[in-house]
């Protein structure tokens, strides 16, 4: 009787584990990193959280208290004389406080000149005390000198914007944050287009409703990228340097040239935080006890004083805060 041979299988089973095993190994290398990642950025989020900057009232500005009657801000900028202006975007009218934070004087329709004013928006001012505002559905930023007085209208008319709100001055030029464009303009004060960047996107020089820009003086454009919830730091060729990832969508932002820091509160309004120029975070802003400090919330545009205080706009009054030493604050 022939011997039977066993068929041999033209499978390899220990290939096949082999190639499962490899391939497991690197699904759960790949599982543990991601849960790496999120434990660094967990612990890195909760050692932010933990600092803080404290903070103290020195004073606030109520309308429904002053001449000017109640005021809804939109923005709110301290200029170079340490007078503080509002832009009313409810009453469609720039509002003049002191230094003290007594009402001077308003720029209603009437000052401003044809067209009616509609949204004034972001406010900026040169180093001579020039004031600027988007008067956003106008198509227009206008500018009024020292005394309130109407002396230019940069007309952005057939140049592609759509709802501009942010703005800020360079030194040289306008900057502008096109908010339903989703880019970045720059603007020669006749209203000439020199550049403008970026696109709908949530990638590098991408922006999703960019909402405020501001000058650092040291040739960077930082862009309040609201709904990608970060800073964007642009040089003035438009080239992306850095982002400040906040993980909640910014609302405003405001410079303190000379101590070299960047102050940015939340859409949300739940805090401000302080970021040095090369985006470190410095701090969360609280006050009260400090043993049991409450952050600063509800603040829905800021500016910074010569003497380095804080303007902060709580839409329907204003705060004024003096920040203090490190070593004041601690429990």
């Amino acid at each position: 009787m022939a011997k039977r041979t066993k068929k041999k299988s033209s499978s390899k089973p220990g290939v096949k584990k082999g190639r499962s095993g490899k391939l497991i190994a690197i699904i759960l290398a790949f599982l543990a990193f991601l849960f790496l990642a999120e434990a660094i950025s967990y612990i890195s989020a909760k050692a932010g959280a933990s600092k803080q900057v404290f903070t103290q009232t020195v004073m606030d500005i109520n309308g429904a208290a002053q001449p000017c009657g109640p005021f809804k801000a939109w923005d709110v900028l301290a200029l170079p004389d340490g007078r503080i202006v509002v832009s009313d975007q409810g009453n469609k009218r720039l509002l003049y406080f002191d230094s003290k934070g007594q009402f001077l004087e308003q720029i209603g329709v009437k000052q401003a000149g044809p067209p009616d004013l509609t949204e004034v928006s972001c406010l900026t001012s040169d180093s001579t005390g020039n004031l600027y505002v988007m008067d956003t559905w106008n198509g227009l930023i206008r500018g009024f000198d020292p005394k309130g007085k109407a002396m230019v209208k940069v007309d952005l008319a057939g140049k592609g914007f759509y709802g501009p709100r942010g703005l800020a001055w360079d030194g040289a030029n306008f900057v502008i944050a096109d908010t339903g464009s989703h880019r970045i303009v720059k603007v020669t004060p006749a209203g000439s287009v020199l550049g403008a960047w970026g696109q709908h996107g949530t990638g590098k020089n991408e922006f999703q409703n960019p909402y405020q820009v501001v000058f650092d003086g040291q040739g960077h454009y930082e862009v309040v990228d609201r709904d990608n919830n970060r800073i964007q730091v642009l040089d003035t060729e438009g080239h992306i340097q850095r982002q400040i990832d906040l993980g909640a969508p910014p609302q405003a932002e405001a410079l303190d040239t000379a101590h070299q820091t960047l102050y940015v509160s939340s859409l949300d309004g739940r805090f401000v935080r302080a970021y040095s120029l090369e985006g470190k975070l410095i701090g969360n802003l609280v006050q009260g006890d400090p043993k049991n400090p409450q952050p600063l919330t509800g603040v829905n545009a800021l500016s910074v004083l010569p003497n380095g205080d804080l303007v902060l706009s709580l839409t329907d009054h204003l705060s004024v805060v003096h920040l203090l030493p490190a070593s004041a604050g601690q429990p």
